[in-house]
């Protein structure tokens, strides 16, 4: 689960898709084991990584953790709030990370988040406003503008709706100054994002923008979760009818190893029938009489019965009036 405090969420940074999904995997990972609040190390391993994010190439997973981490150690984030003594609006910059390591036998890389960036992502109270997701909603998309957009409107989803200015957009995007023609910001960054957002995400998103004279100066994003998709109703089975277990049943069913008996009394029981008892036919060609069914256990309406004897191997058809 990853969990950020929305002032997080709002910040001003700018990381690739590989330093950002590091910073998730972490975090999920640090709640997971509690390492968060203690600002202790957190180890990922190129496994664990790959089954989170699975378009990663197997055979690269390692080394690009491996220079992703190294990245991130000279990242940071802007942070704004309000100076507590003066009132004052206030501008922080946050590194990420204090630490990071790597075993390259072991496939494995620990980070250790800055202590100033761990408020944001520790366990916030229920006093806090924070958004938390389930990494599998963003572990298949590609863009990290996708991801950092899905985090701006999921905070946003009990409402409905958010209305961004664009130059505030693309500061908290990190792309001040970038794709100055809204058609340009429109198929790099918001098109393509709002694309795997649908595609893969929980929730749906579509948008309108707004002009102020002729510059487009905001959007206006609807956002709702995706119907959840219903189980169809199963098909009641269609009780098969009682199979008939006569002779030529039972030779084509009994099992190797199997007496005529044997297998004869399996069947019914499968069938759900009661297993029949026998009785004493004279017709056996030993010094042993015949084993045939006795007439009681008979099913309604039926005049005959099947039977072989298990002494000899002879049977035929026994037939009441």
């Amino acid at each position: 689960m990853v969990v950020k405090a929305n002032s997080l969420i709002e910040a001003s940074y700018r990381l690739d898709l590989m330093e950002q999904r590091l910073i998730l995997a972490a975090i999920g990972e640090g709640r997971e084991a509690d390492t968060l609040l203690s600002s202790g190390s957190i180890t990922i391993s190129a496994k664990d990584f790959l089954a989170m994010f699975p378009d990663v190439q197997e055979k690269d997973v390692y080394g690009q953790l491996k220079e992703a981490r190294k990245r991130l150690f000279g990242r940071y984030v802007t942070i704004h709030d309000t100076h507590p003594e003066t009132g004052l609006p206030r501008v922080n910059e946050i590194r990420w990370l204090s630490s990071s390591s790597y075993i390259d036998g072991a496939g494995m890389i620990q980070i250790r988040f800055a202590p100033e960036i761990v408020p944001y992502i520790a366990r916030l109270s229920k006093n806090e406003n924070y958004t938390k997701y389930r990494i599998e909603k963003i572990g298949r998309m590609t863009s990290a503008h996708a991801i950092r957009l899905y985090e701006l409107l999921a905070q946003y989803l009990a409402a409905g709706r958010r209305e961004l200015k664009l130059v505030e957009l693309k500061q908290m995007l990190g792309i001040t100054g970038e794709y100055k023609a809204i058609k340009d910001f429109k198929k790099y960054v918001l098109d393509s994002s709002i694309r795997q957002i649908n595609e893969f995400s929980d929730i749906e998103v579509a948008y309108t923008q707004r002009k102020t004279g002729v510059a487009v100066t905001h959007l206006i994003f609807d956002i709702k979760a995706k119907a959840e998709e219903k189980t169809k109703p199963s098909t009641p089975k269609k009780i098969s009818k009682r199979p008939t277990v006569d002779r030529d049943y039972v030779e084509r069913h009994a099992r190797p190893g199997e007496s005529y008996d044997q297998a004869y009394r399996r069947l019914l029981e499968d069938a759900g029938q009661q297993s029949l008892p026998l009785e004493s036919e004279p017709k056996c060609n030993g010094d042993q009489s015949c084993l045939r069914p006795v007439r009681k256990v008979l099913q309604q309406g039926q005049t005959y019965m099947d039977w072989k004897c298990s002494n000899c191997g002879g049977g035929g058809r026994s037939t009441w009036d």
